[in-house]
């Protein structure tokens, strides 16, 4: 798809088989020629009871990657840092990503409807305040096996912290403007990734 429509796509999260009967929930960017920019196997397993009776238990059938995300230099784009949904709630390894120069981060996800009401948009939020980077967090929406329900709200926000699309819950799109001289400025007016006391 990629090739065909001579865009970069971000695929993601999903299985890819390493034997023993497990996967590696993984994200991946493909460029415009079809080729592999960039790979992401994710590290930490959704493993949680939810206060609404359902249970996860991913790491059943899911091997937890070993490697912290790298960058990926897009002369288009900018610097890119690949993420998978739980990872969110693990400012580390944003903070990994901001340090070795990431300016968009993206977060594919399928955060469930119980957690994604309180949680999601404030942690994208955060992790884009803290790390002043665009977040790309495209999300999974509705009902799966009649039973799971996501959240949805794909959303693209700035290094300010200010939503710039939202696709809400129903399936749609989020299109935003990613702006090199905005990431400047916001870095510029507000350089805490400078002022870090604990590396």
């Amino acid at each position: 798809m990629a090739q065909r429509y001579q865009v970069t796509l971000l695929g993601g999260g999903f299985p890819v088989p390493v034997g023993s009967g497990q996967v590696h929930n993984t994200a991946l960017l493909i460029g415009p020629d079809g080729d592999e920019l960039s790979r992401y196997e994710k590290v930490h397993l959704f493993d949680v009871d939810i206060p609404d009776g359902y249970k996860y238990q991913e790491s059943q059938t899911v091997m937890p990657g070993r490697r912290l995300p790298k960058l990926y230099d897009s002369e288009d784009l900018g610097k890119i840092g690949l993420s998978v949904c739980y990872d969110v709630r693990f400012p580390e390894l944003y903070r990994h990503l901001s340090k070795t120069g990431a300016e968009i981060l993206f977060v594919p996800a399928a955060f469930t409807a119980y957690t994604g009401k309180d949680h999601w948009q404030v942690l994208i939020q955060a992790r884009a305040i803290e790390n002043t980077c665009y977040i790309i967090a495209p999300a999974q929406t509705g009902t799966h096996y009649d039973r799971r329900q996501t959240h949805g709200h794909a959303m693209i926000v700035d290094p300010w912290g200010v939503i710039l699309a939202d696709a809400g819950s129903e399936p749609g799109v989020a299109i935003a403007e990613i702006t090199p001289n905005r990431l400047s400025q916001v870095r510029r007016q507000m350089p805490s990734l400078q002022h870090r006391v604990f590396a």
